[in-house]
């Protein structure tokens, strides 16, 4: 016969911070809420400012039924290396899928690995200018191309 098991020190819960306050403590140690039907953990008890600023930047999202993403844009803003990984992991899956040959995907790595020399891979979108993309223009004409056609590439 086994012996029986000694029982858990449940813990206290909290009581919320001020009575309007949008999270109830969960038995887990966190604050939490239910938002259309699924239980949704936003931080732990002892810092409670921390769990409603966590529900707050989350709560649009869940209560619109959208899963929420982890944070990709930096606290400055989106940088060129951020939008060339994205763009690039969107084509390479459209070439896994056979949407586009393998080749037109080299062909985008190259032409955007060549434009981020100009530009700068830290550099934020929202500093381009005018100025940046003539700046490649002219790259493009040194090398013997005129920019058209897909600036280099030609589509399989």
């Amino acid at each position: 016969m086994a012996a029986p098991q000694p029982k858990r020190k449940q813990r206290q819960k909290p009581t919320k911070p001020y009575p309007s306050f949008p999270l109830t403590p969960h038995n887990n140690g966190q604050w939490c809420k239910k938002v259309r039907g699924r239980v949704r953990f936003f931080g732990v008890w002892e810092d409670p400012d921390a769990a409603l600023q966590n529900y707050l930047r989350q709560a649009p999202d869940l209560h619109a039924g959208r899963e929420v993403r982890p944070p990709t844009v930096s606290a400055d803003g989106v940088t060129v290396k951020q939008v060339v990984n994205h763009y690039l992991t969107f084509q390479i899956r459209r070439a896994e899928s056979h949407e586009i040959g393998f080749q037109w995907f080299e062909n985008c790595r190259t032409v955007l690995e060549s434009f981020t020399q100009i530009v700068g891979m830290g550099r934020l979108v929202s500093d381009l200018r005018p100025d940046d993309f003539q700046q490649y223009r002219q790259r493009l004409a040194r090398q013997g191309l005129s920019g058209r056609g897909g600036l280099g590439c030609t589509r399989p």
